[in-house]
C-alpha cells in the first residue's frame, strides 16, 4: 500500500471512528421512542445534513490556506461575533461529549474488568478518564497511528455481534410506529450522525492534499452512517420496546452475558477512538485558534469535561440529545453560512479543485430544520424545570 492510499484510508478511518461513538448506543433506545418507519425517516434527513455538514466544513478548509480550526475559520469569513457564538457552541457542545465518553466508557470498562479486578463503574469511569486524557496530550500522531488498528476492531467486533444478535432479531419487535417521544430522537441521531471534529483532522493526515478528500468525506460519512443504522435495528429487532438505554443491558438479557461482554468490547473501542479525536481536535482549537499555549490547551481541554463529569447526572442520553440538538444545530447552522460564505467570495478559486458545487437553497433548507430542533429542544429543557 502507497503512502497516498495508507493516507487516505486513515482519513476515511478517521470519520468512521468519530461518527461511531457514543451515540450509536443510543440509537436503539432513540429508535423504540418512535418507531421504525419514522426511524427511517430520521436517519435519511439527518445523514443528509449531517453529510452536507462535512462537506461544508471541508469546503472551507480546502479554500483556506493556514491551519485554523472552526472558530477561526468562522471569525475570518463571518466575523468576531460569529466567531464567539461558534467558540461557544462548538467548545461546550465538544465538552459534553468527551463527559458522555467518560461515562459510557467507564461503564464498558466494569462489563470488561470487574469480574477480574472488582470495583465500582465509577472506579472504571476515573481511570478511563485519566487514560484518555493522557493520549490525547500525546496528539493527533498518536491516534492516526491506533486509529485504522481500533476502528478495524470495532468494525470486526461489530459484525460478530451483527452475526449473534441477527438470528434473535424478531419482526414483531421492528414496531412500525411508537411515537413516545418525538423529540429525543432528533438530537441522538443528530449527535450520533456526526462527524465534524474529524473533518480538519482527517486534512492533517492527508498532509493537506486535497486530491481525494471529499472522497474520503463521502465514504467515511456514508460507512459511519450505515453502520449506525444496522446496530440500531439490530438491537431494537433483538430488545423492541424494552431496549435499555445503553442498549448493552438489552441485549444481555436476551442472548446472554457473552454478547454483553461483546458489545462492551465494541463500545469501548467506539469511546477511545471517539473520545481521542474530539479531545485532539480541541486541543487544537485552543492552541490554533485562541493561541493557548500546548499544556493549557490539553489542561483546559480534559480538565472542564472532568469536572463537569464529577458533577453529571451520569445519564448519557440527556447529555447527547441535548448537545445534539442545541449545540450540535447552532454549530451545523454556522457551518452552512459558513459555505455560504467562503463559496460567495469564491474563496475555492484559489486552489486547483472545482468548487463544491452544492446549491446555497440546500444549506438554507438545512439552518431552518436545525433551527427549528435547537429551539424545541431549548423548549423542552426550559419546560422541563418547571415542573
Amino acid at each position: 500500500m502507497d503512502r497516498n492510499t495508507k493516507q487516505f484510508w486513515q482519513a476515511v478511518t478517521t470519520l468512521i471512528g468519530t461518527i461511531i461513538g457514543v451515540g450509536i448506543f443510543g440509537i436503539p433506545y432513540a429508535i423504540s421512542r418512535i418507531g421504525a418507519v419514522p426511524a427511517v425517516a430520521y436517519f435519511l434527513v439527518l445523514g443528509g445534513i449531517q453529510m452536507l455538514q462535512h462537506l461544508f466544513f471541508a469546503e472551507a478548509a480546502i479554500a483556506c490556506p493556514d491551519k485554523l480550526r472552526l472558530p477561526g475559520l468562522v471569525g475570518r469569513y463571518l466575523g468576531p461575533r460569529a466567531k464567539w457564538i461558534a467558540a461557544t457552541a462548538n467548545i461546550f457542545g465538544l465538552w459534553a461529549g468527551l463527559v458522555a465518553y467518560i461515562i459510557v466508557g467507564g461503564e464498558f470498562l466494569s462489563v470488561l474488568l470487574k469480574p477480574f479486578l472488582g470495583g465500582q463503574p465509577f472506579h472504571y469511569e476515573l481511570a478511563w478518564a485519566v487514560v484518555g486524557s493522557a493520549a490525547v496530550f500525546f496528539g493527533l500522531g498518536f491516534v492516526s497511528r491506533i486509529g485504522v488498528v481500533t476502528v478495524s476492531a470495532l468494525i470486526a467486533a461489530f459484525a460478530l455481534i451483527f452475526i449473534r444478535a441477527l438470528p434473535a432479531v424478531h419482526l414483531s419487535n421492528l414496531v412500525p410506529f411508537h411515537v413516545v417521544d418525538p423529540l429525543l430522537p432528533y438530537g441522538v441521531l443528530l449527535f450520533s450522525l456526526g462527524g465534524l471534529p474529524a473533518i480538519l483532522e482527517m486534512e492533517d493526515v492527508l498532509e493537506g492534499k486535497h486530491k481525494n478528500f471529499r472522497k474520503a468525506v463521502v465514504i467515511g460519512t456514508i460507512a459511519g452512517g450505515l453502520i449506525s443504522l444496522a446496530f440500531g435495528f439490530v438491537v431494537f429487532g433483538v430488545s423492541g420496546l424494552g431496549t435499555t438505554e445503553d442498549s448493552v443491558n438489552g441485549l444481555k438479557t436476551v442472548l446472554g452475558e457473552g454478547i454483553a461482554v461483546l458489545a462492551a468490547l465494541f463500545g469501548f473501542l467506539a469511546i477511545m477512538n471517539c473520545f481521542l479525536r474530539v479531545g485532539v481536535n480541541l486541543r487544537n482549537t485552543f492552541r490554533y485558534d485562541f493561541k493557548l499555549s500546548w499544556f493549557t490547551s490539553w489542561l483546559v481541554t480534559v480538565g472542564v469535561p472532568f469536572c463537569a463529569y464529577l458533577f453529571s447526572t451520569k445519564s448519557f442520553t440527556s447529555i447527547i440529545s441535548f448537545s445534539g440538538s442545541v449545540f450540535g444545530g447552532i454549530t451545523a447552522i454556522i457551518v452552512a453560512l459558513l459555505y455560504v460564505a467562503v463559496t460567495k467570495k469564491k474563496l475555492v478559486e484559489q486552489i486547483k479543485e472545482k468548487p463544491l458545487g452544492i446549491p446555497f437553497y440546500w444549506a438554507y433548507v438545512s439552518i431552518a430544520i436545525l433551527g427549528l430542533g435547537a429551539a424545541l429542544q431549548i423548549a423542552r429543557s426550559a419546560a422541563g424545570l418547571f415542573r
